[in-house]
């Protein structure tokens, strides 16, 4: 058994643009989200290797229970500590075509 540690889950919420206009109302042209943090991918990625982990972190708040929630059950093992405040990080990318991508 192999145990990874995420210190900081995030939920990854990237809103895609055709481009960022200066001064301007900019209309998303598409939302995705991802669940990780260090600790959470390299769960995954053994996962898809055959091999056994259990994730251990710090989560709280509505987001920590949206990630917990969000992770494909019965995949990743979990064994998260709650904290009594604040959330669990929800970090926003901006990606406008070519534009460089602006990350929260």
């Amino acid at each position: 058994m192999i145990y990874t540690v995420t210190i900081s889950p995030a939920i990854d919420y990237v809103v895609h643009l055709d481009r960022l206009q200066k001064g301007a109302t900019n209309r998303s042209t598409g939302e995705e989200y991802f669940l990780g943090g260090k600790g959470i991918n390299v769960s995954q990625i053994l996962k898809e290797l055959g091999m056994e982990s259990i994730v251990l972190g710090f989560v709280t708040g509505f987001t920590g229970k949206a990630l917990e929630n969000g992770l494909p059950p019965g995949e990743i093992q979990m064994d998260f500590i709650y904290l009594k405040q604040e959330l669990t990080r929800i970090n926003v990318k901006l990606k406008a075509g070519d534009d460089p991508e602006i990350n929260g």
